[in-house]
């Protein structure tokens, strides 16, 4: 524990120790900020707009947040000196993603300012808040996870922010992206399907499948009912699991880069 605690404290201090952190916390206020005075403010509605708002930017947000994380590391040749620490390769990953997620937390903290100015003006906070805050948060820690993972692969940042702004950006679109591909498979299984083996009702109920088999991975719409004020435990369970899934794969790549330094 105290090596994964001195580990999270170097790198949370890192996002101050560089503009970087003072920047994308600046930027994320600025745009919340906008967005509650000039739409929130304006019909004393709910955070769950500001908050609904910010989500649609953490697929740049996120890669900006987390492709230092190792990426610097590799670059600066410090990782040597990382590796042949006591820590274990999943102390060491779970001390990173842990600074990244605090960093994340207290840019999110930053709205609160806005919940209290909305509550001195007589604006509505209920449960639907919380709910949308709840969403929020799962959803910015498993893209953390996604991007912690990207900076694994590369020692180059831009190539990291890249890699994770592409996965983030393909998850964001993901409802638009299975259509197309539940569509096209139908549409293509139509035209092969010389000799009428299937009915026109199974070839749509194919490409129907396959639309909601890829919106099963959509993490976006996970967690709808909770911004409607409706708690499950199964989006929690999702999100877990993806979290783990890529620090896992992190663990695993820098494993085998951290036993060929030995």
């Amino acid at each position: 524990m105290n090596r994964i605690l001195a580990i999270f404290k170097r790198e949370l201090a890192a996002y101050f120790r560089s503009p970087i952190g003072y920047v994308l916390f600046a930027i994320y206020m600025a745009i919340g900020g906008l967005y509650f005075a000039f739409s929130v403010m304006q019909s004393f509605g709910s955070m769950v707009y500001e908050i609904g708002f910010l989500q649609s930017f953490l697929f740049i947000v996120i890669p900006i947040l987390t492709m230092r994380v190792f990426s610097e590391e590799r670059k600066n040749g410090t990782e040597v000196l990382l590796y042949t620490s006591p820590a274990s390769t999943f102390e060491i990953v779970i001390s990173k993603y842990a600074a990244s997620l605090a960093m994340f937390l207290s840019m999110t903290a930053g709205t609160l300012i806005h919940m209290l100015l909305l509550l001195g003006f007589g604006g509505h906070i209920g449960i639907d808040t919380l709910g949308a805050y709840i969403a929020f948060i799962f959803l910015g820690a498993s893209f953390i996870a996604i991007g912690v993972f990207a900076s694994a692969l590369t020692e180059n940042q831009i190539i990291a922010a890249v890699i994770s702004l592409i996965i983030l950006f393909a998850l964001t679109l993901m409802d638009a992206i299975s259509n197309i591909v539940g569509d096209g498979i139908a549409s293509l299984l139509s035209k092969i399907d010389v000799f009428n083996w299937f009915s026109d009702t199974q070839i749509d109920g194919v490409g129907s499948a396959i639309t909601a088999g890829l919106n099963w991975i959509n993490p976006n719409t996970r967690l709808d009912n909770y911004i409607n004020g409706i708690f499950e435990l199964s989006p929690i369970i999702f999100f877990v699991s993806l979290i783990a899934v890529f620090l896992f794969l992190t663990t695993r790549i820098i494993e085998k880069r951290r036993w060929s330094q030995r």
